[in-house]
């Protein structure tokens, strides 16, 4: 038994970003006024159900993962992990997380429930194959361990909560479509139409630019709705304006070797406008 490969199906890099992002949302709603039994039991609700549904994620897209360079070597379609296990896996994880989302709170299991759906059913399931814009929707599941997180902390959902995950839903697709740039080839191999394939890197670089300009304006919009200090409003809008500014820049004239660059920038943003929340709530 292969148990490195049971490690690698969850996407260790992705699901701890994501988990950054639930962990923060959670220190800033309940300002740091920290109930560790409840803490821990979000965590590992979230952090369950993130990894089994990464982990189905690859079961379902194994097809299309062996006919890609990127990603042919992953688990599955290497054939270090078989689909039934990785299945099993990824379904234990995902009921586990559920359950324990449960014991923290039922409002918590529903949201991470949706995440669930959102990824599986709605993304890779019905639309990553056949609809270019499939993350708009898609991408809602990435919001929901914030959401999660920080429903956990206030016991209930606000609005506040929602502009928080809001930030993470309309960086999504900056995230994928750069990548998909980068990987072109790739994703014309396997079939995936994503709106850079299907409308040129230009016109989507252009959506991608629409979406940070919202994302920017969601983060100044946060410093209103929180007790914030000015140290959250330098550093997440001044990372937010340079990434939008560097969006521009590219979307005048995109090339595949940029968009790595601009897909490394938008993980880095986003990380720096989360611990920004954290600097905002103790100065």
């Amino acid at each position: 038994m292969d148990l490195k490969a049971f490690y690698e199906v969850i996407k260790p890099k992705q699901t701890t970003l994501l988990m950054i992002t639930c962990v923060i949302s959670f220190l800033v709603a309940s300002s740091f006024s920290i109930d560790i039994s409840l803490f821990i039991k979000t965590f590992l609700a979230v952090f369950l159900a993130v990894a089994g549904t990464t982990a189905l994620n690859m079961w379902l897209d194994r097809d299309i993962d062996i006919l890609m360079p990127r990603t042919m070597f992953r688990p599955v379609p290497s054939g270090r992990l078989s689909p039934k296990g990785c299945a099993i896996y990824g379904s234990i994880l995902v009921a586990l997380g559920i359950f324990l989302g449960f014991l923290v709170k039922p409002l918590v299991a529903f949201i991470i429930f949706l995440g669930l759906f959102f990824d599986i059913v709605i993304y890779t399931i019905m639309l990553k194959r056949k609809n270019p814009y499939s993350i708009v929707l898609g991408g809602l599941a990435g919001a929901m361990p914030s959401l999660a997180g920080w429903t956990a902390a206030k016991g209930y959902l606000d609005f506040a909560g929602l502009i928080v995950s809001a930030i993470i839903l309309l960086w999504i697709p900056a995230h994928i479509w750069y990548l998909s740039m980068h990987f072109e080839e790739d994703y014309r191999k396997a079939g995936i139409p994503m709106l850079p394939l299907i409308v040129g890197m230009e016109r989507a670089s252009w959506v991608i630019v629409f979406s940070v300009g919202l994302m920017l304006l969601m983060v100044a919009v946060l410093f209103f709705l929180l007790p914030f200090g000015p140290a959250y409003l330098v550093t997440a809008v001044i990372i937010t304006a340079y990434f939008l500014y560097r969006a521009i820049k590219f979307a005048k004239s995109p090339n595949r070797i940029a968009a790595r660059r601009m897909y490394k920038l938008a993980s880095m943003t986003l990380g720096i406008i989360y611990f920004s929340m954290i600097l905002g709530a103790l100065w």
